[in-house]
């Protein structure tokens, strides 16, 4: 019988075409993908952090022979130019020379500044003036190339170095993302001064035709003389003091002019309070500006009265997102706005494309045939029927608001609520264990007021829960009560993700649910079933070094 031979060819990854291991390399680059949640990478209220993975094509270019060559022929893996450190400078230089043999390739550049002060005390690990300058003039020559830019500086001598170059870098054809953030300890008057009394220059000579996604913190643009202002998918501005801010006019013709803007955020800004000069009056509340497509709205530390004047002159009937951190004051009016009576169709508003420049005008343009037509004193209030997202980093409402507020929304698939920075944690963790026809609400004339509303569950279809300041034995209880009327819970399957430090370690019932999950059989074939997940909340454990103690919020 003849004797079969085989042979056997190795298999390990140098086997692998190389255009396969490019693309596994190019995979693990983007694996922690900073721009999940945002197109910015900077934060108003926190310092940035690099991603674990923005280094991983040094990482992998080490590996042997064969990978380094992989990775060097690799040009969309060297587009990545964030500087954070004095080395940065040379490592752009070298990603750039991997680069630049194609102009297909765009740049994601991130540059973060720090004060004077900062920078004096740790000089070989900080970027400050100098090296500001040294890094545009590394990366101005590519400016048609770039895709997203980030920016943070921290004090006037910074400022003035990157007003002089995106004054006169030229346009950035191809931008998508700007990012510029400027926000300091002024310490003195004069400093004030200096920082704000300048006018705005004109950047990349306003031809940026590709821009989406602009994010001004402490930064302001001349409103009225930046076209490309509009088309806009997101838009954030934070930190801006009253006279900085768009006269309402300019700010109704930024959103009316981006009928695509799907984010909003503001945090400490928007437009310039209404007053009694006729300039800078704003037009009444029945004459909104439509937001069809908007489906994020992220409010931060805006006054009350303000921000209810603010949204009471929007319409959004699409909002998919709420995203609440209004702390130290109270914000009743607001929740109750945003709970109020709905229209059933949108045909009681005119399709407006375009604000009148005069911000106490009348009249509002119609898409339809131009013309200007009066608006309809009926129009309807945001909605929040199709909210599948809420988040409440801070809040102060009465029980009555906060119970409406979540009736008004029985579609929310994913609730996070920081229940140690709202006004009464007791109160408002009890909608989650008793009938909201059990509550009793209190008001400035009647402290004992019946609820209105019938509601046994709110939040039938919710799937996800995040929360912190609560106890073992309190998540337990809400637990319970929603098993009784598993039957209108949607979900069979939930996920609870509890903050979890300092005192909450000795939470013998909340360690063993998060040990355990939460599950009791249902009547029906379908089960169920609690998956209990925990998270490092700091806010515990600093309270813990406080000392504070935490009496239990409901006693079986």
């Amino acid at each position: 019988m003849p004797q079969t031979v085989c042979f056997y060819r190795l298999t390990g990854i140098h086997s692998l075409p190389v255009e396969l291991i490019s693309s596994i390399f190019l995979f693990g680059a983007g694996f922690d993908n900073p721009y999940v949640d945002s197109p910015f990478l900077l934060k108003p209220d926190q310092e940035y952090e690099p991603v674990p993975s923005s280094d991983f094509q040094v990482i992998v270019s080490h590996v042997c022979h064969h990978w380094r060559q992989v990775a060097l022929n690799t040009q969309s893996l060297w587009t990545t130019l964030h500087f954070g450190h004095p080395s940065h400078l040379s490592r752009a230089e070298v990603y750039l020379a991997r680069c630049s043999t194609s102009t297909t390739f765009l740049l994601d550049i991130l540059v973060n500044t720090v004060a004077s002060e900062t920078h004096d005390r740790d000089p070989q690990r900080t970027l400050y003036d100098a090296e500001l300058l040294a890094i545009f003039q590394i990366i101005v020559p590519h400016v048609k190339r770039w895709r997203a830019f980030h920016l943070k500086i921290s004090d006037n001598l910074c400022k003035s170095t990157a007003r002089r170059f995106l004054s006169s870098c030229g346009p950035a054809p191809y931008l998508e993302t700007l990012q510029l953030y400027h926000f300091e300890d002024y310490r003195t008057s004069q400093r004030l001064f200096e920082a704000i009394h300048k006018p705005p220059v004109t950047i990349f000579s306003n031809v940026l035709p590709r821009l989406r996604n602009v994010s001004l913190i402490g930064v302001n643009l001349g409103w009225d003389d930046s076209p490309y202002l509009s088309s806009l998918h997101t838009l954030e501005l934070a930190l801006h003091s009253e006279n900085v801010r768009p006269l309402y006019a300019s700010w109704g013709r930024i959103l009316q002019s981006s009928p695509e803007l799907k984010t909003l955020c503001l945090h400490y800004s928007g437009p310039r309070a209404s007053t009694d000069d006729p300039n800078l009056a704003w037009p009444r509340a029945d004459r909104k500006i439509q937001l069809k497509g908007l489906k994020q709205l992220n409010l931060t530390s805006l006054d009350p009265d303000y921000l209810c004047d603010l949204v009471d002159r929007l319409y959004f009937l699409n909002l998919q997102g709420l995203n609440l951190d209004l702390p130290d004051l109270e914000y009743t009016s607001f929740i109750t706005l945003l709970t109020g009576p709905v229209l059933q169709t949108s045909s009681d508003i005119c399709t407006q494309t375009q604000v009148t420049t005069s911000s106490n005008s009348s009249l509002i343009s119609n898409s339809t045939n131009g013309t200007s037509t009066s608006i309809s004193p009926k129009l309807p209030t945001p909605s929040l029927a199709n909210l599948q997202t809420l988040v409440i980093h801070a809040l102060d409402c009465t029980l009555k608001s906060w119970t409406n507020f979540l009736q008004g929304m029985q579609g929310l698939r994913s609730l996070e609520v920081d229940f140690g920075r709202v006004g009464d944690r007791k109160l408002f963790w009890s909608v989650f264990i008793q009938p909201c026809t059990a509550l009793t609400f209190g008001n400035e004339d009647d402290r004992m007021a019946s609820c209105p509303i019938q509601v046994e569950l709110l939040l039938p279809r919710l799937e996800t829960f995040k929360f912190a300041g609560i106890s073992g034995r309190d998540v337990l209880s809400a637990l319970t009560y929603r098993y009784r009327h598993r039957s209108r819970i949607s979900p069979t399957t939930q996920i609870w993700t509890i903050g979890w430090g300092g005192r909450r370690r000795e939470d013998i019932e909340l360690g063993a649910l998060i040990e355990r999950g939460f599950w009791m059989p249902n009547d029906s074939l379908e089960e169920v079933k609690v998956i209990i997940k925990d998270f490092y909340d700091e806010e515990e454990v600093e309270g813990a070094e406080d000392g504070d103690g935490e009496e239990e919020l409901f006693e079986d």
